[in-house]
């Protein structure tokens, strides 16, 4: 998993670094999930913006993402939460010669959350993300990035969203995708 010009995946798909096992297989009747595992355990720490799994990932991924590449994220399905632990990586990933441009896409209107039911169409995000007007990307090579996928939607929104606004090429990532 190599994300240089001349390698990337150029399928259209998402490419996924693991599997992502959630927490409970039932929240209500506090079933925890027996799959669960540290891998999943550090995606969480993410979403909860710990520096331990930010520079957990950092790691991972640093070496593995080439220089020159745009980096942006997925927003936060709350409108008013702008800095993520995703969004913390893809800074930190940013700055060893990469292009920040990790806020560009900003979700204008929140929406409910997925992983607890929120409607996964992706209408959804193409209606209530938007992108910053100060920043362009036109002709970008951009590393599209998000936490967990689990239909990919989000990640096809945000795509299509920066391709009308004038990237070269957008390539898609997630940690984990949810099993």
């Amino acid at each position: 998993m190599v994300f240089v010009n001349e390698a990337w995946n150029g399928t259209g798909d998402i490419v996924v670094y693991s599997n992502y096992h959630k927490y409970w297989l039932d929240r209500e009747r506090k079933i925890k999930n027996p799959l669960f595992d540290v891998f999943s355990g550090k995606i969480l720490d993410l979403k909860e913006g710990k520096d331990s799994a930010i520079r957990y990932f950092y790691n991972l991924l640093n070496e593995e993402i080439c220089k020159g590449v745009t980096i942006c994220v997925v927003p936060s399905s709350n409108a008013d939460k702008k800095v993520t632990g995703m969004s913390m990586l893809g800074e930190m990933l940013a700055e060893n010669g990469r292009d920040n441009k990790v806020y560009y896409l900003n979700r204008e209107k929140s929406i409910e959350k997925l992983a607890t039911g929120g409607c996964r169409d992706i209408s959804v995000h193409m209606q209530s993300i938007d992108t910053l007007k100060d920043i362009d990307i036109t002709g970008d090579i951009v590393l599209l990035m998000d936490d967990v996928t689990t239909t990919g939607n989000s990640l096809y929104a945000c795509r299509e969203i920066l391709i009308n606004h004038g990237a070269k090429h957008v390539e898609m990532f997630a940690l984990g995708k949810a099993i």
